[in-house]
């Protein structure tokens, strides 16, 4: 479907990617990973031909339809919600108009032929409209929008209105809609809460085409990446499986590099020993030289650098009252929109919170209102004794001054504090030497969260409050994150739609559902355990049996003997009848078997440099592996649902 040949890219003197290559297939579900600015987002817009390569090609198939989604904000005016995500898909779009000139064409014409010509126009281009799904567009836009947190009465809104987060889930809306053969997604899971995260990841775990995604989310990674490529030092590297795997191959690579260098150092010393000993002595002069001669030809192996690492704690505050804050009779509204109404809560020392609850139910509002930021309408809001806290909003970023170094913004939090004091938190931020004097204006969006970070740890709270503190932070950094948090001894209440952070660090979590606010004193294993616990007792409760059901009068033992002879012959005929569809089972599997040797036969020719200098003979392996590929799919989907009836009916025969 697609492959990169050689792909080299520079920015200035620095060099993002060299000599790169890569194959994806359709089916394919790629998680690109590396460090921020390694080059993915680069990558992806070489992908997409936003941007060309210095050296190298990019090959994509002709039939193939290339989506992407880029990080960066979009503007989009003058539409309603649903009519901008429904513009989408313009060859729709495009029949449909034509469909409907054509019906006041056929209608106005009183010429026999002609309307005969166009009535033939018009079945055929209503042909296609139905094989595009154009009369089921409208519902799945509806899905989509759905699963994306879009509340029904808000899709006749005017997409002028909304914020950054919500144009970027609907540009997703659109491209999702538009199902392109490849989805090249950056950071999609940036702008969605927790339930849409795991929408968009149920979503993609059914879809056709392929997906080269970036994510620093790892629960999102690894329910739906099969392999990863990794940018390391402008290559890319494959590791089969999703990101647990990706972790376990690189630690397993490292222990044999180790092992193997070990065992080269101690080869070269024993060897530079025998040359030093005998190195004077005539007669043993030709081993000497060809130890000398050993040791230049011997391929060094070298110790690959470790990268650097944010390394942070949150500095251990001092222990704060049992009640740390307590909220009666809370009542907040944004003009005529209600969001709490007598809302009572009280966190406690030790606890650590996480809100969870989709977009628009008022988690950064009650977040907003424990961290005394946002004046509440009615109630009380009370701070424990003792308490001080610190609070990280998800806007922080856009609170930092462009015009500032780095340096300027941490003495702007503390004007009194040493400079060697504030520059050794930023250098716990990866921010050391020349770096502490950039302007912020220059920094991505992940150096703007750690230096927001940073911010944080100059005064020392036995409260934090953190609202998205995960955002444009990589995997690694997310990791020094959590364990600051686990580690941390005070009181945390935070929202963040990464489920591997709740799991590790939450011991506490808060449900908000418009207005309501649930608490389950446990993780969110338990979390999830309750919500499946309550679910179940309710589907539970409206399928029990009724009164007449319950009041059926017991069969007498000659009913009884008949039910058995019935039930008998009717296994011994689901027996009959399952035989032929085991003979239809075996012959599948057998062509399976002879379908994917021949697909591994052109995976290994693909993996053959040879084969892209001959663009003839690379284009015909291409189509035969993307014919494979649908074959394989295509017979695997009709031998699960072979196996399953059979299945099914051996389960109630006994031959």
């Amino acid at each position: 479907m697609i492959s990169l040949l050689n792909i080299t890219k520079r920015f200035g003197a620095r060099t993002l990617l060299s000599d790169a290559t890569l194959q994806i297939a359709y089916g394919d579900r790629i998680a690109l990973i590396g460090p921020n600015g390694a080059g993915k987002t680069t990558l992806l817009e070489i992908i997409s031909r936003k941007v060309d390569p210095d050296e190298g090609e990019v090959i994509i198939s002709k039939s193939s339809v290339v989506g992407y989604l880029p990080q960066e904000i979009i503007q989009l005016r003058g539409r309603s919600v649903l009519e901008e995500v429904l513009s989408a898909s313009d060859s729709i779009n495009q029949i449909e108009a034509t469909l409907k000139r054509l019906e006041h064409e056929m209608q106005e014409t009183g010429d026999p032929k002609e309307k005969e010509r166009l009535g033939l126009h018009y079945a055929e281009l209503q042909i296609q409209y139905e094989s595009k799904g154009g009369y089921d567009l409208e519902h799945q836009a509806k899905q989509i929008l759905s699963g994306l947190s879009f509340k029904t009465e808000n899709f006749g809104k005017k997409t002028d209105a909304l914020s950054g987060g919500w144009l970027m889930r609907i540009a997703l809306a659109k491209l999702l809609l538009s199902q392109p053969d490849i989805l090249l997604l950056d950071e999609p899971t940036n702008h969605l809460d927790l339930q849409s995260v795991i929408w968009l990841e149920n979503f993609l775990k059914g879809y056709a085409g392929a997906i080269l995604f970036i994510s620093h989310d790892r629960p999102f990674i690894n329910a739906l990446a099969d392999r990863i490529v990794e940018i390391d030092s402008g290559k890319l590297i494959n590791y089969t499986g999703n990101y647990d795997r990706y972790l376990a191959a690189k630690e397993e690579a490292a222990e044999i590099r180790q092992s193997t260098y070990e065992n080269q150092q101690k080869k070269i010393e024993e060897t530079q020993r025998f040359i030093d000993r005998f190195r004077a002595q005539a007669t043993k002069a030709r081993q000497v030289q060809s130890r000398i001669k050993q040791l230049e030809k011997m391929d060094k192996v070298d110790l690959a650098q470790e990268r650097k690492k944010v390394r942070f704690t949150f500095p251990q505050p001092e222990r704060g009252g049992q009640e740390v804050i307590t909220l009666e009779g809370v009542d907040k509204s944004y003009g005529p929109v209600k969001v709490y109404q007598g809302l009572d809560l009280t966190i406690t020392r030790g606890q650590k919170v996480a809100l969870v609850g989709p977009n628009g139910a008022g988690k950064s509002t009650l977040i907003k209102v424990l961290a005394g930021v946002l004046p509440i309408d009615r109630g009380r809001r009370a701070l424990g004794q003792r308490i001080s806290l610190n609070y990280f909003s998800q806007h922080q970023l856009e609170s930092l001054h462009p015009n500032y170094t780095l340096l300027q913004e941490m003495q702007e939090a503390d004007p009194t504090g040493a400079q060697s004091f504030l520059r050794g938190i930023l250098g716990a931020f990866l921010f050391s030497g020349d770096d502490v004097f950039k302007q912020v204006s220059v920094l991505s969006g992940g150096e703007k969260s750690r230096l927001a970070l940073a911010k944080m740890l100059i005064k020392p709270a036995n409260f934090l409050l953190l609202d998205e503190p995960t955002n444009h932070l990589d995997i690694p950094s997310r990791d020094v994150l959590e364990e600051a948090l686990k580690e941390y001894t005070g009181t945390i209440c935070f929202i963040t739609h990464d489920r591997h952070v709740i799991r590790a660090v939450a011991n506490h979590i808060i449900e908000v559902d418009e207005g309501r606010v649930t608490v389950y004193p446990g993780d969110y294993d338990y979390y999830l355990y309750k919500k499946e616990k309550n679910a179940s007792e309710a589907t539970s409760s409206s399928m029990s049996p009724s009164s007449q059901e319950k009041g059926r009068t017991p069969l007498s033992k000659g009913e009884q003997k008949e039910q058995k002879r019935r039930e008998a012959e009717e296994r011994n005929r689901l027996y009959r009848e399952a035989q032929p569809l085991k003979k239809k089972i075996d012959a599948l599997e057998k062509a399976l078997d002879e379908k994917n040797k021949a697909y591994q036969e052109c995976m290994a020719l693909l993996a053959d440099p040879n084969i892209y200098q001959d663009k003839v003979r690379f284009y015909e392996q291409m189509e035969r592996h993307n014919r494979l590929k649908t074959e394989i799919d295509e017979a695997t989907a009709l031998w699960e649902k072979l196996s399953l009836e059979y299945e099914a009916r051996s389960q109630t025969t006994t031959p």
